[in-house]
């Protein structure tokens, strides 16, 4: 399915986005509480939104609006914890 084949893709680059590359497995996220092993902060919560909203609509053919919406579920249900304090991590 396009969608599980995207959630994967996203959960990746996620991972990445905090250095992370190395844990990520789909079992590593089946793992409770596993969304607290890592932080990250604003900058890197935007930089990352706008690469999920480019990529949503590329791969699941989606407008702007509904891009931005599953983007929203996405971060609630996936998303890292967000801390203030971090540096910027290219």
């Amino acid at each position: 399915m396009k969608t599980d084949k995207f959630i994967e893709k996203a959960l990746r680059k996620m991972f990445k986005a905090v250095g992370a590359e190395k844990e990520f497995s789909l079992d590593y996220c089946k793992e409770q509480n596993w969304f607290h092993n890592y932080s990250w902060n604003r900058d890197q919560i935007e930089k990352y939104k706008t690469w999920f909203i480019q990529n949503a609509m590329k791969d699941l053919q989606l407008t702007k609006k509904r891009a931005e919406f599953e983007w929203s579920y996405f971060f609630l249900q996936w998303g890292w914890k967000e801390d203030s304090e971090l540096a910027t991590k290219e």
